[in-house]
């Protein structure tokens, strides 16, 4: 299957990590918000050429931070992208939304992991994000901006130290 698109660079415009002072390590899972921004634009000149900025947010409701996740979390990055062939605005837009965020939130995704490996509560992988449910719904409301609601996300266990 070809593809209509690449991936020509991408930039972390901002990270920040904040530790979760209420975070409860001895739970098995912890739930929490995730939202997202989206914003696709055009390039100046190329009309093959487009930019998709995504922001990721990962913040605790007041009051259940014991049950959130072990940070709280704003990620911003752009993706730079061209496709093959002239497309048009909508239908760039579509593939962007749906393909090019989850390339660019995976890079968003493993920024996070690098960051909080040597933190704190350890490593903390951003949870996994369904950009066509995220389509669909921003679709049948009609917003441009798209969010998701995590039941639950499971950070990945800090190695045990060894006893000398």
């Amino acid at each position: 299957m070809s593809c209509l698109f690449r991936l020509d660079h991408y930039q972390i415009e901002s990270v920040a990590v904040i530790l979760n002072e209420g975070y409860n390590p001895k739970l098995k899972s912890h739930t929490g918000d995730l939202t997202s921004t989206m914003t696709v634009a055009p390039h100046r000149e190329d009309a093959r050429k487009y930019m998709l900025v995504l922001e990721v947010m990962a913040r605790p409701k007041k009051d259940h931070e014991s049950k959130f996740f072990p940070y709280s979390v704003v990620v911003k990055g752009r993706g730079f992208f061209s496709f093959r062939n002239k497309t048009d605005k909508p239908e760039a837009e579509r593939v962007l939304r749906l393909n090019g965020a989850a390339i660019l939130y995976g890079l968003l995704r493993a920024q996070v992991a690098q960051i909080t490996a040597q933190s704190v509560h350890g490593q903390f992988l951003l949870p996994t994000v369904n950009f066509v449910e995220m389509q669909d719904q921003s679709t049948q409301v009609g917003q441009p901006q798209a969010s998701q609601k995590t039941p639950s996300a499971k950070r990945k266990p800090r190695p045990k130290k060894r006893k000398s």
